[in-house]
């Protein structure tokens, strides 16, 4: 059974780079091709942000696996790599998506290095949206990309939270004692 799922898999593998350069290759002003670009780029916002997680993730366990090793005074495992394709949810049920490995392992590492705490949270997003208007611009799309939404969310409602009032009797009149 696991043979066939291997060989389904790569058939979804090659249907997806197939939808990519697709997307990419056909002129963007047909109608259907603005329709499969503004698909591609959902699929590409799902990507980003499966592979972001799957970095901070996957360090995790490497970091824990090292550290192991190390105690055990055996060799450290492998780093830990990302895919150009991934399996992604939509409204219609899950499909593989393709994006070019450079792409994948950029935004990898970003995960990777925000996990350690190397880079801060206003940082990642900032090199997420670059990384995203960098393939926006590629893949010709008619609306940006929004990476990150996750964490984009979580930082504007740290924004928002309001500071501590410290100042608890505010209509009282402050007493003064000579």
């Amino acid at each position: 059974m696991g043979l066939f799922k291997g060989m389904k898999d790569s058939r979804e593998r090659q249907k997806a780079k197939a939808f990519y350069d697709t997307a990419t290759s056909e002129p963007s002003n047909a109608r259907d091709a603005r329709k499969t670009k503004a698909i591609l780029g959902n699929r590409c916002n799902a990507f980003i942000d499966l592979t972001f997680i799957e970095g901070a993730k996957k360090t995790t366990a490497y970091i824990e696996a090292a550290t192991k090793a190390r105690s055990e005074g055996k060799p450290a495992p492998p780093q830990p790599s990302t895919s150009a394709y991934k399996e992604v949810r939509t409204m219609g049920g899950k499909v593989w998506v393709y994006l070019p490995q450079n792409y994948a392992n950029e935004i990898f590492v970003l995960g990777s290095k925000y996990q350690q705490d190397l880079i801060a949270k206003d940082r990642v997003i900032e090199l997420a949206t670059s990384i995203a208007d960098e393939l926006t611009e590629a893949l010709e799309l008619d609306h940006p990309l929004s990476p990150l939404g996750f964490l984009v969310n979580e930082a504007e409602e740290e924004e928002e939270e309001p500071e501590a009032d410290l100042d608890l009797d505010d209509d009282e009149p402050e007493e003064i004692v000579d």
